[in-house]
Parts: C-alpha cells; structure tokens; sequence
C-alpha cells in the first residue's frame, strides 16, 4: 500500500509518513519544525502532551485517531500507534570542502557504497547515531538504499539525528577525502579488526576516520576499494560467510571511533 502523505508539496519538498514512538518520539526532539500533522491512538495520548502543545501553538493538527486511520495515513500496518507526517527536502551532496571542514572538527564520516536495503540502511542510521558519528553519507545511485518510511522506522529516530548527504561518486569522493581522513574500508579479506596504530601511518593519526561500507552480499566495488587507505576485515568461525552489514558497521564504529579516540 502506496503511503497516501508521500506526496510533493513545493518546489522539492514532499510529505512523508514517520512511524513509531521511538521515530516519532526523536524526530520531535531534533527537528521539530519539519512536523506538518500528528496522528495517534488513544493508549498513547498521555505521551504526547507536550508535542500537542508545541503544535498547537504552531499551528499545526493533530489528530487522536484508531488504527483504520492510522494505516490510511502511513501506508503501513507496522505504524506503532502513532504518525507523524513530516516535510523532507532532498539531501545535499557531500563535497571535499565540506570533507575538510568536517575534519577540522575532529568530525568522522561514515559512508555506505551500495547498501540495498532500506532496513539495513535504517539499522545502520541508529548505529551511526548510538556512536556518535553525524556525518552519515550514501551513493547517490540506484543500487543505494534511499530514506523511506521503513528506513525511518529501523532507524528508531537515528536518521533524524544524523546529517545525512549524498555522494555522487564514491571513488572521486573517497580519493579526495584521504588529504583530511583516514579512510578504512570493509572488505571481508580484509586483515581482522587491526589496532588503528597499527594499520595508520604516524602522520595520519591525527585525522579523524571515514568509515565505508560496501553491499550486504558482494561488498565495497572494486573502484572504492582502491581509494581506500587500508582494508580491514571480520573473520568469523565460518560458520556462515559474514555478519550483517550493520553488526559489521557497528563493530568498526566501536573500534576505529570509540575506542581509537
């Protein structure tokens, strides 16, 4: 069922369904001003009080509705109780310059290449957000998992706590990017999770890293592997051939950002 609010607006902007207490919940938190309606069950009236205040005196509806009304307004069954229909804007593309502002900032990137899945892009979202890591960038391709109602519902407000940009080609970017972060990429031959003074030349340490991930079945495209400073890698018992993309994410996050700095 196609979302009935995923509709354009003006100019670029379109309106679009987030679900989810936890979604709606850190979308008000971060961005509060792209919320246009409210919609929610009555069980969970008593949590969002405060939000019917600030969109009251915004201006704004909200509405305490059943789950009929809720599955025509988001398209969805999964809503979780609640929707709230937002106004998005497409994002900007990630730029060097911007690359090399971040870095003086000590700020890390993380960068997914080709990753399909909306939920995986979700679940990695709420990853980059639990670490701390703000600039979340993705391929501006097809293959590319885009936001979309599912994407914001794994992410349980993680998207909207990240700045999410595009790259509209990952080598050209990446190769740019090496002159202000140190860039490790996920290849599953990769050596297994080396200590960062270990695969980091004295003279980098001081960048911050850029983290970048590949597809979830066939990994980083050659073409990206080859701007990347180092290669590293995941080695299970072989059991099965690899960890999912975002416990992949998550442990790289841990080890080159939480505990290298």
């Amino acid at each position: 069922m196609k979302p009935q609010a995923a509709v354009k607006v003006k100019g670029d902007q379109w309106l679009e369904p987030v679900c989810g207490v936890h979604a709606v919940g850190s979308l008000f938190h971060c961005k509060p001003f792209i919320v246009e309606r409210l919609y929610f069950e009555m069980e969970l009236a008593p949590m969002f009080g405060e939000i019917c205040k600030f969109l009251a005196k915004e201006k704004k509806p909200y509405n305490q509705v059943d789950s009929a009304e809720l599955l025509r307004v988001s398209g969805t069954p999964h809503h979780g109780g609640v929707v709230a229909i937002v106004r998005r804007r497409p994002p900007e593309l990630a730029t060097t310059t911007a690359a090399e502002f971040w870095a003086k900032e000590g700020m890390p990137m993380l960068i997914l290449d080709g990753v399909s899945s909306v939920a995986n892009l979700g679940g990695i979202a709420r990853t980059s957000a639990y670490f701390g890591v703000e600039k979340f960038l993705i391929a501006a391709t097809r293959k590319q998992a885009r936001p979309c109602e599912e994407a914001y519902r794994e992410a349980r407000g993680g998207l909207d706590m990240v700045d999410l940009r595009l790259v509209d080609n990952v080598p050209s970017f990446l190769k740019g990017a090496r002159k202000t972060h140190f860039v490790i990429g996920l290849d599953i031959e990769g050596p297994p999770l080396p200590e960062l003074m270990g695969i980091c030349p004295e003279d980098e340490l001081e960048k911050p890293v850029a983290i970048v991930i590949g597809n979830e079945e066939t990994g980083l495209h050659e073409s990206s592997k080859q701007e990347c400073s180092v290669l590293v890698g995941i080695p299970g018992s072989g059991a099965i051939d690899r960890l999912s993309v975002v416990a992949e994410t998550a442990l790289l996050l841990q080890k080159y950002v939480v505990e290298a700095y």
